[in-house]
């Protein structure tokens, strides 16, 4: 085997992709991809254009990292994925019955095909590792018990709503709910009717909210909602709702029915909220006029 042989054998080898792109999206080479599981062979896109093989919207956005690449001069890391609504030109015999997510590394080469600037682009199948990724962000975002997002989480929401109002006037209330005299169940029930408890708690609210809502777990008992696109008024007949839902619901755990009230305290954002301390504090500080004014009620 002669030398040249022996380079493109080697480069047919390689377990990822390496695609060689002009500055205009022409495919100008293609080599390796033997471990992407993809089970096709971009070969034939040889010759051809982004936009001749791929969606219109995927070609606009991957002509653009190309561009990107040679205005800079420096390397770019993309991640994207394929699926059957948005996928390049397959041989007939491919189905796709899964996404399949690839990373991307371009960088600029120093030689001209045709006139044009060129860079290589090599693609890495991550499906598996993107799955995981998910699965592990999912996980460090829920609290354990509820199944309902954390406090770190929900902390994180709150701070981006705060975001989002000053920079788009996206209008949002936040409730503080708590459950009363939550200490008599774990005395006299046991903890893990307790748990239970909150667990069933958690799975009634969470079905009276809208997908769009973000519900957390921010302490033992405690439970907070930003209610998105919502005022004050609109809040507090929410929180009125909640408040109703659980009083009028018996849960049966261990042989015991658990019966159970709520504390809840609403505030809407204002344009002195520049942190989430503020608007933290004045939803704490109803929560506990609820409590102090008998409990199993909402303050505002």
């Amino acid at each position: 085997m002669d030398l040249k042989d022996r380079y493109f054998t080697v480069l047919d080898s390689l377990p990822d992709y390496v695609f060689i792109f002009s500055q205009s999206g022409l495919y100008i080479d293609v080599y390796g991809g033997e471990e992407c599981a993809t089970g096709f062979d971009c070969k034939p896109f040889i010759g051809r254009s982004l936009y001749d093989v791929s969606p219109p919207e995927m070609a606009k956005q991957f002509h653009s990292y190309i561009t990107t690449v040679l205005d800079t001069n420096q390397t770019k890391v993309v991640r994207y994925k394929f699926d059957s609504q948005n996928m390049i030109e397959l041989p007939d015999h491919v189905v796709i019955s899964q996404e399949l997510w690839f990373e991307g590394l371009i960088k600029p080469l120093d030689f001209i095909e045709n006139g044009e600037r060129t860079v290589v682009w090599t693609a890495r199948n991550i499906t598996q590792r993107h799955w995981l990724e998910m699965r592990l962000k999912e996980l460090s975002e829920k609290d354990d018990l509820t199944g309902i997002a954390n406090r770190r989480s929900f902390t994180e929401s709150l701070l981006k709503a705060i975001e989002d109002f000053h920079r788009d006037q996206r209008q949002f209330s936040l409730l503080m709910l708590d459950i009363d005299h939550f200490k008599r169940v774990n005395d006299s029930m046991g903890h893990s009717v307790g748990d239970e408890a909150i667990r069933s708690v958690a799975q009634l609210l969470n079905n009276q909210l809208k997908n769009s809502d973000c519900f957390g777990r921010i302490g033992g008992e405690e439970f907070a909602v930003i209610l998105y696109d919502t005022d004050l008024a609109t809040s507090v007949l929410v929180a009125e709702k909640l408040r109703r839902c659980l009083e009028n619901a018996s849960f049966d755990i261990d042989g015991y029915q658990v019966a159970l009230t709520i504390s809840i305290g609403a505030t809407e954002v204002l344009a002195s909220d520049v942190a989430i301390k503020s608007i933290l504090t004045r939803a704490d500080d109803a929560m506990y006029c609820s409590k102090n004014l008998g409990r199993n009620r909402v303050s505002y």
